[in-house]
């Protein structure tokens, strides 16, 4: 009877050290998904007392911090990319096929270059680094595939609609017409295919959501609570569509965008020089979240990806 309890004991301190070890194995994983990378802030203070109206020139402004991102608990969040410019039917230029779709949308180039040249990298090295990515985009063409059936098994019932709002709309959809006038679509003009590169479609553990309520709860199962933008618009769907900054901040998720990795609608003033694009930039920075650099993320997530 002694030895089995003698042995009993032992048992029991061997599994117990199995499981410490296990234990500590997992959360040493755990601690390990983090980079260091530089955070960029917007120091909104001190105001110069002595400048009058123009006090703000006191601000410190823009400050970069290398911090861990703890990838565990952030997703990269690729929002309403478009894919306008990159089929022949939305070819932009003085020959478009389509200036009923087109004419509105001079951010057409800058979306292009986004999506072509400077997501690519970023999507790929979030994925190799097992940050989670998710697709924010209402559109038809993300509600098929796996990455898709998987999600909307995950979030289950769409909640109640909001009945406290107006039962007309008529007000809104006659200014729209008035600030969006747009030409007739040419007689014989092309049909849209669909044209975003297969790198940033979901794909293996990717997410996707349609609005607030099922990103909240895919990110929620995760303990994910910052999210990182990329897309367009920063300035428009970014801050107010379903699943951008403004729902998400009220649901207590910091908020963050990725420069270089965001298109702003700039209008006849701000075009030549991308202002509202750096007037985002600070907004985010002070109201929701920081601001990543997509070089330096990128390259903070290749390295992690490589261990």
């Amino acid at each position: 009877m002694r030895v089995l309890l003698v042995a009993a004991l032992a048992l029991g301190v061997m599994t117990q050290g199995f499981a410490d070890t296990e234990g500590a194995q997992t959360m040493a994983d755990e601690a390990g998904r983090t980079i260091e990378v530089p955070w960029h802030i917007y120091r909104h203070y001190p105001a110069d007392f002595a400048a009058g109206t123009a006090a703000a020139r006191g601000f410190i402004g823009w400050q970069s911090e290398v911090r861990e991102l703890d990838l565990a608990h952030t997703a990269l969040v690729l929002m309403h990319l478009p894919d306008a410019g990159l089929t022949p039917d939305t070819q932009f230029g003085p020959d478009a096929q389509r200036p009923d779709v087109l004419g509105t949308v001079e951010w057409v180039p800058r979306t292009v270059d986004m999506i072509e040249n400077r997501l690519p990298g970023l999507v790929q090295a979030a994925r190799a680094a097992g940050l989670q990515v998710v697709h924010v985009q209402p559109n038809r063409n993300y509600q098929t595939g796996p990455c898709w059936e998987r999600s909307v098994a995950e979030v289950g019932e769409r909640p109640a609609a909001d009945p406290e709002k107006l039962p007309d709309a008529s007000l809104q959809a006659a200014h729209k017409r008035e600030v969006f006038e747009l030409a007739a679509r040419p007689e014989g003009s092309p049909e849209h295919e669909w044209g975003m590169p297969a790198v940033l479609m979901p794909q293996g553990d990717d997410l996707v959501a349609g609005e607030s309520w099922d990103l909240h709860r895919l990110m929620a199962k995760r303990g994910i609570t910052h999210l990182v933008y990329c897309g367009w618009a920063i300035n428009w769907c970014l801050w107010f569509s379903p699943g951008g900054m403004c729902d998400m901040g009220r649901k207590g998720y910091l908020c963050s965008a990725v420069r270089g990795g965001c298109v702003a609608i700039e209008n006849k003033v701000s075009a030549e020089t991308e202002g509202n694009l750096e007037y985002a930039m600070w907004k985010t920075a002070v109201m929701f979240g920081y601001v990543f650099h997509l070089d330096e993320l990128t390259a903070g997530l290749a390295k992690a990806g490589g261990r």
